[in-house]
């Protein structure tokens, strides 16, 4: 009968939406800007059918360019935006984060930043398009980094996690033994 922590309580909110709404379509191998539908708000770890300027909140949509978190890289950030602002003045949010639940339900947490936004109101979805190239850097450095591991060290190397962000990354791997002060210089001339 135990419910779990309001963490787990309120992440319970996606299920039925899951359920209700079906996959996001994702965009954004393809693209950093995309036109979408909202087919769902929420606020407060309930689903709710407007949110308003000052709200804290999460968008779905549709379909989306936003980039969700998954294998250690973060989610995009970005704005999304009324495409025709006649019943909300304009309303836009600034995406903070966004989230993949349930495997492949894309959730854009953010903020209200003017105006209010319906669910089935159309939207212009626009990733950070300079945030989202550090990250795709960093993405393809931790290739290259395992390469140079494998090749430094030797074919047993297998990563075990990674954070990957705008700012830095980091590379989670097996080996048996602490990296000698040459191996480090070895790897990381290879991988630069």
């Amino acid at each position: 009968s135990w419910s779990g922590s309001g963490d787990t309580a309120s992440e319970n909110v996606w299920f039925p939406l899951r359920e209700k709404l079906g996959a996001t379509e994702f965009l954004g191998y393809d693209t950093e800007s995309a036109e979408g539908v909202v087919t769902a708000l929420v606020k407060d770890g309930k689903e709710v059918s407007s949110v308003k300027a000052g709200d804290t909140c999460a968008v779905i949509v549709n379909q989306t360019p936003f980039y969700g978190e998954s294998g250690g890289q973060v989610g995009d950030t970005g704005t999304i935006a009324v495409e025709n602002g006649k019943s909300t003045k304009g309303a836009v949010i600034q995406v903070s984060d966004t989230q993949k639940k349930l495997g492949d339900l894309f959730v854009h947490l953010g903020k209200v930043a003017e105006g209010t936004l319906r669910v089935g109101e159309h939207v212009h979805l626009a990733v950070d398009a300079t945030r989202r190239d550090r990250v795709r850097a960093n993405h393809s450095a931790t290739h290259l980094l395992h390469e140079a591991l494998r090749q430094v060290l030797g074919t047993h190397v297998a990563q075990k996690g990674s954070l990957v962000s705008p700012d830095r990354l980091r590379f989670d791997f097996s080996h048996t033994k602490p990296l000698s002060a040459d191996e480090v210089k070895a790897v990381e001339d290879m991988a630069n």
